[in-house]
């Protein structure tokens, strides 16, 4: 029984090896592809917003800013603002438009029209003012801004009353939001 076992063993080894061998399926070819990748095209560069940083700044002047540049931006590439500076007099974080004027002022002093923080500034400027901008003006809702827009698109406007004589808003509304927009 000993021999027996001791030519089995080996036997039963032999056997599971060749069927191993004889059950696999030959192994097909696999060649790894290799993808080239070509480089990534150079990033378009920024557009610039050029503003006018005046007032209470260290180094006043015209600062050029990538689009979507913050007021504090600017502050900051034109110096930052004098120990003589009202500090809440501007909103640090709007957004820079290209052309604008800030002017940072000292206590007590009003910024001069058409700067940041005057009068003017702080209206809805109909020709460039987004969908939520004029969503927010009273009697405005998203289909009239949409129609407003739409119609901006096809002619800008010059007047503030072509709110009305477009037929976009009716006379009561219009009365309402006068003082709140502007034509820039």
């Amino acid at each position: 029984m000993r021999n027996i076992i001791l030519v089995a063993i080996p036997a039963l080894a032999v056997a599971g090896i060749l069927v191993g061998f004889v059950g696999r399926a030959p192994e097909s070819q696999q060649v790894a592809a290799v993808e080239t990748a070509s480089p990534p095209p150079p990033p378009s560069p920024l557009p610039l917003v050029t503003v006018d940083v005046v007032g209470a700044i260290a180094r006043p002047g015209v600062v050029r800013l990538p689009a979507g540049a913050r007021v504090l931006d600017a502050l900051l590439a034109a110096g930052g603002m004098t120990g003589d500076a009202d500090l809440f007099a501007l909103n640090k974080a709007a957004v820079l438009r290209d052309g604008m004027r800030i002017y940072v002022p000292r206590p007590g002093e009003s910024a001069p029209a058409g700067s940041l923080g005057s009068e003017a500034e702080r209206k809805i400027d109909l020709n460039s003012a987004s969908a939520l901008e004029i969503e927010s003006l009273p009697g405005i809702g998203p289909s009239t801004a949409a129609r407003i827009i739409r119609s901006r698109t096809q002619r800008r406007f010059s007047r503030v009353d072509e709110l009305q004589l477009r037929g976009l808003v009716s006379p009561r509304v219009l009365a309402d939001l006068r003082d709140l927009v502007t034509i820039r």
